[in-house]
């Protein structure tokens, strides 16, 4: 089959073609688009194997086993990119192109891969290879639960307020653990405190700080402090941070991921979750870089996003000890901690998406659901549960789902709006004009967010029943909208954009610049300090090379989940 391995699923059917007409239609019926060619290569070879098992001789199975194994080893980004997102070399061979469908997969390829398309970048993969994060890890020490009175670290909330206020959050956070659990509720009882009152409570879920000794008043204004950082963003918001937290919360619950971890673990994986879009400003990293911003260039053009998200709460906690969360740590703890930390956030750049996930992959299918096998390989699942819940918004119930697309898509735009305006070729689905919303969903879910599902469904059966019911169900109404889409073109604007879109909490999510804003505007120092109040700054307020007033979207994995819900 000659390059089968290398090439695309229209030049792999060519190939078959010399195979004779009758052997071609069987073989290309088994090329499936949303596996890479080399998965396929694999697929085949196993299927060989197995229906000629009997007719083949010893060396023949080694042979074909071996190079099944090399064929799944360590994939380039080129080899595992789903042959349905891999660039063909004939673009036409007698078939019309969706222009569509390809700026969808266009944007997918920019965004999730290091594969870029030469009309928008000349991006080449220079790495080959993912980096393995560092295994092996420091146990956390449990200790036993303290019984008795309730103590300044075991208090309901992290702040003061009324008796009738904190019974509003408390009724919001029964059923927190649930898949289905709404953050916008909590948003509004507890006045945009969210994150404070979901980090809190997690905290307290397990007891970590008592039993890791943690200081109380420290991590409360550790909180504040978090809260502080985050821009009022449409999508990378404190409000998307803490709807994170608790698809997080539901995996290490619910579905069953702290098995397999420790007390330190779980501690840092919280507060990895808590800070992985800290000083988001809206914009994804191909903007940074193209527009050579400060953070760009301060990161050398690698996961600027994450790395300015890790650098900016490390280099706080440094310079003030107030909120210093890991001073009660040894140093050991410490480095460990740290080290888990930028490795969580790290793993939400989506370029490193397609590699990742099939690592993740391999590792299920070599360990299976036994809590002893993974004890060696846990920052996987963490990374995995951090990246795979930064990607949750199509899987979430429909109204959440729709409503999380229209402030994705509101914050795609506005970046497009910038590049325009700087002269910078506008990023895939960040043009107001072109841009479907169905179309963009569509191929989000069919070659990122359902594949990544399926996989963590394999260790963790509960996501199968709860997650991926409600992506099947998204699929299928976005599906439906697509075809409304179509029959609606020749309109004076492309149906179904944000600014067309009533949100399914009420209100055009356009309307506002900065959705995530409610009630009063509280604004930062210029400096970036943490003002009295603790409360956000809008995205036109960051500095150090941001985006200007305007503001715009960052196209990170998180902006392009399709869930946007907007503010009551």
């Amino acid at each position: 089959m000659g390059r089968l391995p290398n090439e695309t699923p229209k030049e792999q059917r060519i190939q078959l073609t010399k195979m004779g007409a009758s052997a071609a239609a069987i073989l290309s019926t088994q090329i499936q688009d949303h596996l890479s060619p080399a998965e396929n290569a694999a697929e085949l070879l196993k299927h060989f194997v197995e229906s000629h098992e009997r007719s083949l001789s010893a060396p023949d199975i080694a042979t074909i086993n071996f190079a099944v194994s090399i064929l799944t080893l360590d994939p380039t980004d080129s080899a595992a990119v789903p042959s349905g997102l891999q660039q063909t070399a004939d673009k036409t061979n007698g078939e019309t192109k969706d222009e569509e469908d390809e700026e969808v997969k266009e944007w997918l390829r920019a965004d999730f891969t290091r594969l870029a398309h030469s009309s928008t970048t000349d991006r080449h993969d220079m790495r080959a290879k993912m980096k393995k994060v560092g295994l092996g890890l420091v146990a956390g020490k449990k200790l036993a639960n303290i019984m008795g009175t309730r103590s300044a670290d075991d208090a309901a909330l992290p702040f003061e307020c009324p008796e009738s206020e904190q019974k509003a959050i408390m009724d919001c956070l029964k059923g927190v653990g649930e898949w289905n659990w709404d953050i916008f509720a909590l948003k509004k009882a507890s006045h945009h405190r969210e994150l404070q009152v979901l980090g809190w409570h997690f905290m307290q879920y397990w007891q970590l700080i008592t039993n890791l000794n943690v200081d109380p008043q420290a991590m409360q204004k550790w909180l504040r402090f978090v809260q502080s950082q985050y821009n009022e963003t449409e999508y990378h918001s404190l409000t998307h941070a803490s709807d994170v937290l608790q698809a997080v919360f539901f995996m290490l619950t619910k579905a069953g991921v702290e098995k397999y971890l420790s007390e330190l673990e779980i501690f840092a994986l919280l507060v990895a979750v808590m800070v992985h879009d800290l000083g988001h400003d809206g914009m994804n990293n191909n903007f940074h870089k193209n527009a050579k911003t400060d953070r760009a260039l301060t990161h050398n053009d690698v996961s600027i996003q994450e790395n300015h998200h890790i650098m900016t709460v490390f280099t706080h906690m440094h310079k003030n000890k107030d909120i210093n969360i890991l001073a009660g740590f040894d140093a050991a703890q410490t480095a460990e901690i740290r080290r888990i930390i930028i490795a969580v956030v790290l793993a939400t750049d989506m370029s490193k998406h397609f590699v990742f996930m099939k690592d993740f992959q391999n590792l299920i299918e070599k360990k299976g659901q036994s809590v002893e096998e993974w004890h060696d390989s846990t920052d996987i699942i963490m990374q995995a549960v951090m990246h795979i819940c930064d990607i949750s918004n199509p899987a979430r119930p429909r109204d959440l789902a729709i409503a999380w697309t229209d402030r994705c898509l509101a914050e795609f735009f506005r970046q497009g709006d910038l590049e325009k305006s700087m002269g910078l070729v506008v990023s895939p689905q960040c043009n107001r004009d072109t841009t479907s919303r169905a179309a963009s969903q569509i191929g989000f879910i069919k070659f990122i967010v359902h594949p990544s599902y399926t996989v963590l469904s394999a260790l963790l059966p509960e996501v199968e029943a709860k997650c991926l019911v409600e992506l099947n169900k998204n699929l299928e109404y976005w599906t439906e909208q697509a075809e409304i889409e179509k029959r609606s073109k020749g309109t004076n604007s492309m149906p179904g954009t944000p600014s067309q879109t009533k949100s399914a909490k009420g209100g055009n999510v356009a309307d506002s610049p900065t959705p995530d804003r409610g009630g009063e505007s509280k604004g930062k120092e210029a400096n970036g300090s943490q003002t009295a109040n603790g409360s956000q700054k809008t995205a036109s307020q960051t500095a150090n090379g941001n985006p200007t007033a305007t503001g715009s979207p960052d196209m990170k994995p998180n902006m392009l989940s399709p869930l946007s819900v907007v503010d009551e």
